[in-house]
């Protein structure tokens, strides 16, 4: 495997918030997304992502060669785990979902010559993107479209609400259900899976794709970019075009989340494109 180009870069443009990682080693290639925190805990002044991206990066470098998709998760999941034990922090946050930090992963297996996706990051191979839209930020998205229209036809500018995350307030009581359904059954179409010590995912919700044999070359990047190119300039390129035509992100580009003041980006972001 062979590193073509990668790129880590936070929403606030400082490093030490940023909860998007990549991983590479010899025998595996990951970039991990932690999902943002609904709760106000701490460990070292990290926020819920922030905790478990570092986790994370730490953990992969030892995973077995030939260890699969499912094993691989059960290593991460019991390495998380003894990590809260190890740092005094589990009976902390065992006993509220919302306290638990969580993220998405999407990684490549050089042994298995497959790309296991748990959680909402993206890839592309070919023609070929694979993502993992979640229902339940679509249900966001709708929300907050809805409301930014509403507030716009009562007076408000679109300056106004770059200004401040006005139409975000309305869905956060929502969002605040998130954790307590994340890696539950409930087969409804807003179940998902996520990586968070506590839940083994389920395996209907994780992709597991063998990659076709003619393929050299692979992308991996976080929801941070609405969709994977084949190189990051075309990436980064994209991202700008959507921050000058819909800011908001609530027209051609509607999203659960908007471009706003003193951010270049509307998330975190990562990309790597790599050779297998």
């Amino acid at each position: 495997m062979k590193v073509i180009e990668e790129f880590l870069k936070g929403k606030f443009n400082k490093e030490e918030l940023c909860e998007d990682g990549i991983c590479v080693t010899e025998n595996f290639i990951a970039l991990i997304d932690g999902v943002s925190s609904q709760s106000e805990f701490r460990y070292n002044n990290k926020k819920l992502g922030k905790i478990i991206c570092d986790i994370l990066l730490e953990a992969i470098p030892k995973l077995d060669t030939k260890i699969d998709c499912y094993q691989a998760i059960d290593f991460l999941n019991n390495y998380i785990l003894e990590f809260y034990k190890k740092h005094g922090i589990f009976k902390k946050i065992s006993d509220d979902a919302a306290n638990q930090p969580s993220a998405s992963i999407i990684m490549y297996s050089k042994n298995a010559n497959q790309i296991w996706l748990i959680g909402d990051c993206m890839a592309l191979y070919g023609d070929t993107i694979v993502d993992n839209k979640l229902e339940v930020d679509e249900l966001y998205t709708k929300i907050r479209v809805m409301t930014i229209e509403y507030l716009l036809a009562t007076g408000y500018t679109e300056e106004q609400l770059l200004e401040s995350d006005i139409a975000k307030k309305f869905v956060q009581n929502l969002s605040k259900r998130q954790p307590y359904i994340r890696n539950k059954t409930y087969n409804s179409k807003y179940d998902y899976a996520v990586i968070d010590g506590f839940n083994k995912p389920n395996k209907k919700l994780i992709k597991c794709i063998d990659l076709p044999k003619d393929i050299k070359e692979v992308v991996f990047c976080s929801d941070g970019y609405r969709k994977p190119f084949h190189t990051l300039e075309e990436s980064e390129k994209y991202l700008k075009h959507i921050r000058e035509v819909d800011p908001l992100c609530y027209k051609e580009f509607a999203y659960e989340r908007g471009f706003y003041k003193n951010q270049e980006s509307y998330d975190d972001r990562a990309y790597i494109r790599f050779e297998i």
